[in-house]
């Protein structure tokens, strides 16, 4: 019986590497896509390193041929595809007033046109092995914060589509998730908060989110007792969607100076 196969957006670093090196540990062969293709290639070397079987993908999760190209080149690779991750997004700042059409609409691309584009692309593989789609979201889906509008938007229109996706896919055994993972370190959250005046991030930090254990919620939801959990939003954030507070949960209570 051929491995379980995946494909994972935003794979060239970050949360996208932490899931993908999670899913080559359980077994996996596994596709990193990225839009810049060198770093494809660099996260498809590391797990092979590991020793996985993995393929690099250049992918723009935002035109519907780069999509039907890289899912091609799996299937045409490994004959089958099980798992798709929709991780790559972009997290802009700016309020409804503040955002400009074009911020509102490269936002909206990547982060809900680009894994309903993925989505659609792929089905027709996910029905023929019963797979799951697991999509990265936000805490931000459910609990809003200031000056976050596309941001926010998106992801509360990404978890839109995972439980319409989950109830379409009931009859076909496809099933449909969101992870919402909470403040992770990662090179690009290092750029955000640099220019928000934390250059520091993440030094005094605390429950700091890994990459690991977002790709160990990954593994589970795709995992034979997972997939019992469909068209819902499973939290990975230390608590923050419960306290609605990012001071209480991620900073220590004498620098707790808010963050954006």
């Amino acid at each position: 019986m051929s491995k379980h196969v995946a494909i994972v957006t935003g794979g060239g670093q970050g949360i996208g590497l932490g899931i993908a090196r999670a899913l080559a540990e359980a077994g996996f062969q596994v596709a990193p896509a990225d839009i810049d293709p060198d770093r494809a290639r660099s996260a498809a070397e590391d797990l092979k390193s590991r020793g996985a079987e993995a393929i690099p993908l250049t992918l723009d999760v935002t035109d519907v041929a780069s999509w039907s190209r890289a899912v091609a080149e799996v299937v045409d690779r490994f004959g089958r595809l099980d798992v798709l991750v929709n991780n790559a997004g972009i997290s802009p700042r700016g309020t409804a007033e503040s955002t400009d059409e074009a911020l509102w609409d490269r936002t909206m691309a990547i982060n809900l046109k680009g894994p309903w584009l993925g989505i659609k692309t792929a089905m027709p593989w996910l029905r023929q092995t019963r797979g799951a789609i697991i999509n990265i979201g936000s805490t931000r889906a459910t609990r809003p914060r200031r000056g976050m509008v596309a941001y926010g938007a998106s992801k509360a229109g990404l978890l839109g589509l995972t439980r319409q996706v989950a109830v379409d896919g009931l009859d076909d055994g496809v099933t449909c998730t969101m992870v919402a993972p909470g403040w992770v370190d990662t090179p690009g959250e290092r750029i955000i908060q640099a220019a928000h005046g934390r250059p520091e991030f993440p030094e005094g930090t605390r429950n700091l989110i890994t990459i690991e254990e977002v790709g160990a919620a990954v593994v589970y939801l795709v995992s034979p007792p997972g997939r019992r959990v469909n068209g819902d939003i499973v939290y990975v954030d230390s608590g923050l969607h419960a306290s609605d507070n990012a001071e209480t949960v991620h900073l220590p209570p004498q620098d707790a100076r808010g963050y954006t």
